[in-house]
């Protein structure tokens, strides 16, 4: 500190001094103005004298007057001395030599002295004016330079401040925007801008229902009017956003007042909370479904008649349901129950079991699953069921068992009769078979006897007209008796083949199955040229579709074509060209074979008569047949498990469907 001062103190006085010097040469310069101006002022006027003889003194008020527009006052008045001195001795003397004291010299010097001092003192105001412009002026430049600094100052506060500010609300998590009264966006952070896709530039001046959108801004409508009002809003919702969908929000609108307590417009503070709505709902929805799980469980429980237990394996203790203690028999939950109180109802000899499975599922983290005798606490001897799972903790340590419990007494009860009674349906069976096998007997000793005994009778007839009508006798006969031994003929050998037709039917009910992969192709070929006899000098277009492999009965499904193919090309032979379509269609389970003709059809009310035995839609003399070929297929298809049904129409030809059921590997196998 003393060392500053003593270096400051010199430099100081030599300011002062400078100052002095420059204000005494400042002095002399003006003095010196002063005298050289009356001194040019009076050699001009000795001069000019003959010409301004009348205004002597004219050049010294010029002189004055430069004296003091220059000095001052002072200087002004020091002209203004020399200039009377000399305008009295030098140039009055000379106007007025006889008379010097003359009252128009005085009057003359007189006014000479008033009009120099006011034209000093008129120059000392303007110096002094000039100087307190000068002043004022360099005071108001100061004063602008500060205000400068000042404002340059505030303005770059301000720009740190709105950085600042700008940084705090950019880094927040929350939307932060500010809108005036009229209800147009005037600021939005980075979190607003970000949200809505638009930089804060396009935003500003929009209106709220311009960005936000008409649907939006319905729903916050109510509390905008309200913020407007001077109010301060909180509220959470849901708005269906222009360009953002639906999304739930927290928002806080606090109004901001201006100089006159008029609301100048309100800050806005939004969260997006759709998130937590979604967790929130999906808890609530959990719980909701966690509540229902268990009302659905205890009613299963209270249904199924079961009850739940919880031991702990520390202690050996249970929690458990009222059922569970009623198995028990007791009416009430006891105030505690053990493992040990468990196996003290259980009977001595099907302890041993039930504890072995017990300890199997501690140590291999298996289930325990048991069935026991209890001795209940009202004596009656009882079957339960039980069921545990072990549950462990992080270091592998069993902890909890949780399981159900249920008296299955009927249950057993049950299977104590339903094993008696399967006993006793095993013996009846076995009767029932000896009979059934007695009937078969039975059953072909009557297809013994119809395919000889009835065959026989039908044989003689036929021999019998075949005989008489060799005879030359016979040639003498009418037409009415020739016509009755020909009726005689055809209805023998109708019987007959109506007979063997009976003989095939019975047999499809009692031939063993015989499953093989078999081509229905290749069948359908062999039928058909089995079918080409009959269909001699008829044109006849077949059209087999490739056919694939099935598993059944080769001999039975021969037949089932031979009947169905049989049909289209008999129920066709009115028609110029027979059209007969055999194909399949493969479903999921099934593949469903038909035969398709163009022949006379049936009507579709009857077709439940069908394949019925001795069932025909067509009259004898139209069509021949016996009724039973139809009924075979059925007996047939059926046997191999599958369906058999036919469509058609009077005079539009007919279909006949079959399905085969496809059968797995093993089934296969």
């Amino acid at each position: 500190m003393t060392h500053k001062m003593r270096v400051s103190q010199p430099e100081n006085i030599f300011v002062s001094k400078r100052k002095k010097d420059a204000l005494i040469r400042e002095y002399i310069l003006q003095y010196a103005v002063a005298f050289l101006s009356v001194s040019l002022a009076v050699g001009f006027t000795l001069l000019l004298n003959p010409y301004i003889s009348a205004t002597p003194g004219a050049l010294l008020f010029a002189a004055v007057m430069v004296s003091a527009w220059y000095g001052g006052l002072a200087p002004g008045l020091f002209a203004t001395v020399l200039s009377t001195l000399t305008l009295y001795n030098l140039l009055l003397k000379q106007l007025y030599p006889t008379n010097t004291t003359n009252l128009n010299i005085l009057v003359s010097l007189a006014v000479f002295i008033l009009a120099a001092v006011l034209i000093s003192s008129l120059n000392e105001s303007r110096r002094t004016a000039q100087r307190k412009a000068e002043e004022s002026l360099k005071f108001l430049h100061e004063n602008q330079v500060k205000f400068d600094r000042f404002v340059q100052s505030n303005e770059e506060i301000l720009r740190r401040r709105e950085t600042e500010f700008r940084s705090i609300t950019d880094t927040l998590p929350v939307l932060i925007s500010f809108v005036d009264s009229q209800q147009r966006y005037r600021f939005n952070n980075r979190a607003y801008e970000e949200w809505f896709g638009q930089p804060a530039t396009e935003v500003y001046g929009k209106h709220l229902w311009e960005v936000l959108g008409e649907s939006a801004y319905q729903v916050i409508r109510p509390y905008v009017e309200q913020v407007l009002t001077g109010v301060q809003v909180s509220f959470e919702t849901e708005i269906p956003y222009k360009n953002l969908g639906t999304r739930y929000i927290n928002a806080i609108y606090v109004p901001q007042f201006g100089q006159h307590e008029t609301v100048e417009g309100f800050a806005v503070l939004i969260t997006d909370i759709s998130q937590q709505q979604a967790a929130l709902r999906d808890r609530f929805l959990a719980q909701e479904a966690l509540r229902e799980s268990e009302e659905r469980l205890r009613f299963a429980l209270q249904s199924a008649e079961l009850g739940d237990w919880d031991l702990d394996l520390t202690n050996q203790t249970a929690r458990r349901s009222l059922r569970h203690d009623q198995i028990f028999g007791y009416e009430s939950l006891l105030p505690e129950w053990t493992y040990e109180m468990f196996l003290e109802h259980v009977l001595p000899e099907d302890r041993p079991l039930v504890q072995a499975k017990f300890l199997s599922a501690l140590t291999n983290n298996d289930i325990w699953d048991f069935e026991c005798r209890i001795r209940r606490a009202d004596g009656e001897i009882r079957w339960i069921w039980g069921r545990g799972h072990v549950y462990y903790n992080e270091r592998g340590e069993a902890r909890r068992m949780l399981g159900l419990i249920g008296d299955i007494s009927d249950r057993k009860l049950a299977e104590t009769q339903l094993q008696q009674l399967n006993e006793t349906l095993e013996q009846r069976i076995q009767e029932r078979t000896a009979q059934l096998e007695a009937a078969n007997k039975e059953l072909e000793s009557f297809s013994y006897s119809v395919s000889h005994d009835l065959r026989a009778p039908f044989r003689h007839i036929a021999g019998f007209v075949e005989l008489l009508n060799k005879q030359p006798s016979s040639r003498n006969l009418d037409e009415t008796s020739q016509r009755y031994l020909k009726i005689i003929a055809q209805t023998a050998k109708q019987a007959g083949v109506l007979i063997d037709e009976l003989l095939t039917f019975s047999r499809m009910g009692r031939t063993e199955m015989r499953y093989v992969s078999l081509n229905i192709e290749e069948l359908v070929q062999e039928v058909k040229r089995d079918l080409l006899a009959e269909a001699e000098g008829r044109v006849i277009n077949w059209h087999i579709q490739s056919l694939p492999q099935v598993q059944g009965d080769p001999s039975m499904l021969r037949l089932v074509l031979h009947n169905l193919m049989g049909n289209a090309v008999k129920y066709t032979r009115n028609r110029p060209t027979a059209e007969i379509i055999i194909g399949s269609i493969d479903n999921q389970n099934e593949i469903i074979f038909f035969v398709q003709d163009n022949g006379v059809g049936f009507n579709m009310q009857y077709a439940h008569k069908l394949f019925g035995v001795f069932q025909r839609l067509h009259s004898d003399p139209e069509f021949e047949g016996t009724g039973v070929g139809l009924a075979n297929v059925q007996r047939i298809i059926h046997r191999h498990n599958g369906r058999v049904w036919a469509e058609g129409k009077i005079d539009d030809g007919a279909t006949f469907y079959f399905s085969l059921p496809k059968l797995s590997k093993k089934e296969r196998e």
